[in-house]
């Protein structure tokens, strides 16, 4: 049996070096992940190493690579993406895993990952592989980063480098960051879609009352018949996008930064509004049940958990709630009885976990029905929302015309 020499990192960033037997060396590679080494170098005892990419490592390399981009899961890996957003990040981490599961290299994945990267993204693989070469830990490489790798994300990092299990960590998070993803392209669709229709609907109602009403209720005015309530209603709003458009701007800004300052200086009271949404709080426990669940699927403690989930939901109320509920799990109390902000529902979702050890599995599959809950709330809202905008122009424009019409009406009768 031949004998290989490899140099390589342990999970906690320190240099290992040494020889091991082996039939060949991807069974070498193989040998060193379960004894959790991450190699550098494997080449075969006597040969040169000028040039590693050419023998031992190198070829596994390739053949890695290979097997990764045939395995796929949906993602390319010779796609390379322009922008440091989720989108190139997750896609990023998608890859990785699945360089690290074809038995790649940590170093030597990072390397053929930022050969494909451009832009932010591609400085930062690059940092990252010279910090790995250096010695260091993927995860504390990652904390020079925190706008392109979150608080969470490295915590995952770093619990899946201690259990041996990077590749599954990295799979677990590509699967989060694709998911919100999709649901933020859901509250895209959501607003959107009635944003567009509303814009043109208020350029067409002040083209409407700046320029086609006056014309046809000058002949009102000139008359000096009494006119009925709805054509003087009709005639003051035309005035007043003729003569203080500016007013009604300065209102609208006002309102906007009204509010603004209203969500800001009262976030909480405002989550807890927000929170009272059925679709909105489907959206919030969805974000707070997926991270928790992959947070202790990967390792991480439940109060270290509770803390960074919290920061995933995006509502004030809720995470004050939870941050508070920590204090009350460190003390021991069970964590389907601290978290009595959530419904009944996911409390006994909890409960039913931590009392038969699947506390992960049950919080991923209550995610999963949450994140279906708020989808079909999206399609059914936009669903509804069409006729309800075609109905609501329906009756400004039969408001109009009624305005319109009934002067003429009044006047045809007087003739009679």
């Amino acid at each position: 049996m031949p004998t290989f020499q490899y140099s390589g990192y342990t999970p906690d960033g320190s240099r290992d070096s040494g020889t091991l037997e082996a039939d060949s060396v991807n069974d070498c590679i193989r040998i060193l992940k379960l004894k959790k080494i991450y190699p550098k170098e494997v080449r075969r005892e006597g040969e040169a190493s000028d040039d590693p990419m050419s023998t031992g490592i190198g070829a596994a390399t390739r053949n890695g690579a290979d097997t990764a981009t045939r395995k796929g899961n949906g993602a390319s890996l010779r796609r390379g993406f322009s922008n440091s957003g989720q989108q190139g990040v997750s896609v990023m981490t998608r890859q990785l895993s699945i360089l690290m599961s074809a038995g790649v290299p940590l170093v030597d994945a990072v390397k053929t990952l930022t050969s494909q990267q451009k832009g932010r993204l591609r400085g930062v693989l690059v940092r990252l592989r010279e910090r790995l070469a250096a010695g260091a830990s993927l995860s504390r490489a990652m904390e020079d980063f925190p706008d392109i790798f979150p608080e969470f994300y490295v915590n995952m990092v770093g619990a899946g480098e201690a259990g041996g299990s990077l590749d599954v960590v990295l799979e677990n998070l590509a699967d989060f960051l694709e998911t919100q993803e999709e649901l933020k392209s859901s509250v895209r669709a959501a607003t959107v879609y009635p944003a567009i229709m509303l814009s043109v609907a208020a350029l067409v109602l002040v083209f409407v009352f700046v320029f086609v009403v006056p014309k046809i209720t000058r002949i009102f005015e000139e008359s000096s018949r009494a006119l009925p309530f709805v054509t003087v209603v009709l005639i003051w709003i035309s005035k007043l996008f003729q003569h203080y458009w500016w007013a009604l701007g300065i209102a609208a800004i006002a309102a906007y930064s009204l509010l603004k300052n209203l969500i800001m200086r009262h976030p909480v009271y405002v989550g807890l509004l927000l929170n009272r949404v059925p679709l909105l709080n489907a959206l919030y426990l969805s974000r707070f049940l997926r991270m928790a669940g992959f947070l202790l699927s990967s390792g991480v403690p439940v109060l270290k958990t509770m803390r960074l989930a919290s920061k995933t939901i995006g509502n004030r109320y809720l995470e004050e709630h939870i941050v508070a509920a920590e204090a009350n799990v460190a003390e021991g109390m069970p964590l389907s009885t601290a978290l009595s902000v959530l419904p009944p529902v996911v409390m006994q979702i909890v409960a039913t976990g931590e009392k038969t050890g699947t506390l992960p599995k049950m919080l991923l599959k209550a995610a999963t029905a949450f994140e279906n809950d708020f989808q079909r709330g999206v399609k059914k809202g936009l669903t509804m929302l069409e006729p309800m905008m075609v109905l609501i122009m329906g009756l400004i424009v039969g408001f109009i015309v009624f305005s319109v019409l009934l002067p003429i009406f009044e006047l045809n009768q007087i003739i009679k």
